[in-house]
């Protein structure tokens, strides 16, 4: 029994009525969040599926930049639940045609006896809409008997009417593609949707470049048809067989298996913003070719092109990654997959639109990580950098290329006495500053060039408050005195401060918070220091480098790095530190900062202040890149003056 299913659609009116796909709220029931789950099929030059990869033999390529595989499994029809749901189209083809077609679907359903390898249905797409099979089953002698009772309506579509019927027929079938979509995307499993259709005409009225709002709503469509294949785990299917436009044109005999060739291209790009839309990016072989499903052209053997289809689920890996954080809505990611035995290829989802996260959501990932900084579990596998032998250090931080190392550490209880000293007088000394700060924030592509760049100056305002340091300790203000919020996060920039008090990290009563390594001797500049390795110590350190989201949430993190002291001062001149390890929850992967330190002479001061002169920030955080730069000039000394008015 076929039973017609309806879903109120609201129709776009413009040059072309385009059924508006609607929008999806949820993320699927099997896979909540936002990490991104590819189902891949991996085939060879010819022949079935391939099974008994590992999850080694895969590489994930998101714009051409390599991710790390969150989850791994290799699965096939019967471990995992799959289903299958045949299309016949009535609407863009012919009777013959659709005659020819239901016989090869009636062939189809009668291999092994009628009894078929996955819970299928049946739907007809007739001039009055999509029509469905009441119940999925396994039994195709069943479902062939009921295709058998059920007459296909004639196209009351005139081929006389707009070219064909094309406005019309698009508007239908692509109805009809909307309905299927809202009915399987939140059934559990995998589902392959078998068209075997010519597809529907391409859009019309795209030509005009100034309709941007027509651009825009389509562009819309592909968004959420895109999200919703992956989130729905559907994968489409193209079997054409009037084989328009090919070679042999109509149905041939015997049978051939023949691919334009704009079909042989492996990826098909997609559209990046409204503006790139095209009359074609909606067209069926195209979804199908993007979700990672084939588009065929078998002739008159349709029966054996689904098979061919439906082998798809008899082996595939399902694998996953965390995909890179945004800061624009629907940003287009292409996807490839590579598989490291020569003579593979791969099939899955070509690409996928990513959203920014809310602040909300942001507050929410920050809050999973408020006590990561005081762990010990957390950093139960961190391997600092300092413990590395001396050869592989040197490879790791560039800056110690001229470095002439210590023969042992006998001088380092000498120096972290002496420098903590100098760090002593330096807290009792430093007082509240201002000094002028002049930053640039840039923002990186996927090929590591800057694709977003700001430059803001203010007047950075320094409070010192014994041994506390920090952000909290250290304010922008403008010309007027009045504070400034974090410039250049509402574009998407990372803003960095509260490095200006950060050495005192390394005073006398701190330094037991990390553990140290003398690893010798460098010049910088004129200046010959010492050079030595920290990292802090879980479970000990009290001062952290702390990560602020949207919503509030901080987020602690410990740190390890170099210190170059001057041989005769004791003054820490260059610092830089890295993450102890990296925060997988918070995807920040990277958070390198460089300070050089200059001499700043004030009033009532005996001795210069050493304060930083040059900050040099680089994050990674959710694949994407940021940098930072800030240049501090003319600290002098904060005073607040207080008029007091007399009362009339």
């Amino acid at each position: 029994m076929f039973i017609k299913s309806r879903l109120d659609l609201f129709l776009l009116a413009s040059l072309l009525c385009t059924p508006q796909i609607p929008t999806r709220q949820n993320h699927s029931v099997a896979h909540p969040g936002d990490r991104i789950y590819l189902d891949v099929v991996v085939s060879a030059t010819s022949g079935p599926p391939v099974s008994g990869l590992q999850q080694q033999d895969f590489t994930v390529l998101d714009n051409k930049v390599p991710q790390a595989i969150t989850s791994f499994e290799a699965l096939d029809g019967l471990q995992a639940p799959t289903e299958v749901v045949l299309v016949i189209d009535a609407v863009n083809v012919g009777p013959r045609e659709a005659a020819i077609e239901r016989a090869e679907i009636s062939k189809f359903l009668k291999i092994n006896g009628g009894r078929l390898g996955y819970p299928t249905a049946v739907a007809m797409l007739t001039d009055k809409g999509l029509q469905f099979q009441e119940n999925f089953s396994q039994d195709g002698n069943a479902i062939r008997t009921a295709l058998g009772q059920y007459k296909i309506p004639l196209r009351s579509i005139g081929r006389d009417a707009d070219r064909g019927g094309a406005a019309q027929r698009f508007q239908i079938s692509f109805q009809g593609f909307a309905e299927l979509l809202a009915r399987e995307r939140d059934r559990l499993g995998r589902k392959l949707i078998l068209f075997v259709s010519p597809g529907w005409p391409r859009l019309g009225g795209l030509e005009n470049m100034r309709d941007v709002k027509l651009r825009e709503q389509v562009f819309g469509n592909i968004v959420e048809i895109s999200t919703q294949l992956r989130e729905g785990q559907i994968t489409v299917y193209s079997i054409d067989s009037s084989a328009i436009g090919d070679i042999d044109p109509g149905l041939t005999d015997p049978p051939t298996n023949h691919l334009r060739p704009s079909d042989r291209k492996v990826n098909i790009e997609g559209a990046i913003q409204p503006s790139d839309v095209g009359m074609g990016d909606l067209t069926l072989g195209v979804i199908a070719a993007q979700s990672g499903g084939l588009a065929l052209y078998p002739g008159n053997d349709i029966a054996a092109a689904l098979q061919k289809c439906v082998a798809d689920a008899g082996a595939y890996y399902e694998i996953s990654f965390d995909p890179a954080i945004t800061d624009q809505p629907n940003e287009y990611h292409h996807l490839e997959i590579h598989a490291a035995k020569p003579g593979l290829t791969t099939r899955t989802q070509q690409g996928y639109y990513s959203q920014p996260w809310s602040a909300e959501k942001f507050a929410a990932e920050s809050k999973k990580l408020g006590g990561a900084g005081d762990d010990q579990s957390y950093y139960a596998n961190a391997h600092p950098y300092v413990n590395l032998p001396m050869a592989q250090l040197v490879d790791r931080i560039p800056e110690l290329k001229t470095l002439q190392p210590a023969p042992d550490q006998q001088e380092l209880s000498m120096i972290l006495q002496k420098m903590g000293r100098r760090l002593d007088d330096f807290i009792r000394d430093v007082g509240d500053l201002i000094a002028d700060e002049d930053v640039t924030q840039e923002k990186f592509n996927a090929n590591g060039k800057i694709k977003a760049k700001e430059r803001v100056q203010d007047n950075y305002l320094i409070l010192h408050h014994g041994y506390e340091w920090g952000a909290s300790s250290e304010y922008r203000m403008d010309d007027k005195g009045n504070r400034l919020g974090p410039m250049g996060l509402e574009k998407g920039y990372l803003v960095t401060s509260g490095v200006a008090l950060n050495c005192i990290s390394f005073s006398t009563i701190a330094q037991s918070q990390s553990k140290f390594r003398y690893l010798g001797e460098e010049k910088i500049d004129s200046r010959e220091t010492y050079v030595l390795g920290f990292a802090q110590q879980p479970g000990e350190a009290t001062f952290f480098t702390t990560m602020r989201g949207t919503g509030g949430a901080d987020v602690d993190m410990l740190t390890q790095g170099i210190l170059w002291v001057d041989k005769n001062s004791f003054q820490i001149i260059r610092m830089r530190s890295d993450l102890l390890a990296p925060s997988h929850e918070m995807r920040l992967d990277r958070l390198t900062t460089k300070v050089t330190f200059g001499e700043a002479k004030l009033q009532e001061v005996p001795n210069p202040l050493w304060l930083p002169s040059d900050v040099d920030v680089s994050i990674e955080i959710g694949g994407q890149k940021f940098h930072n730069v800030h240049r501090y000039t003319n600290y002098r000394r904060y005073r607040v003056s207080v008029k007091i008015v007399a009362p009339q």
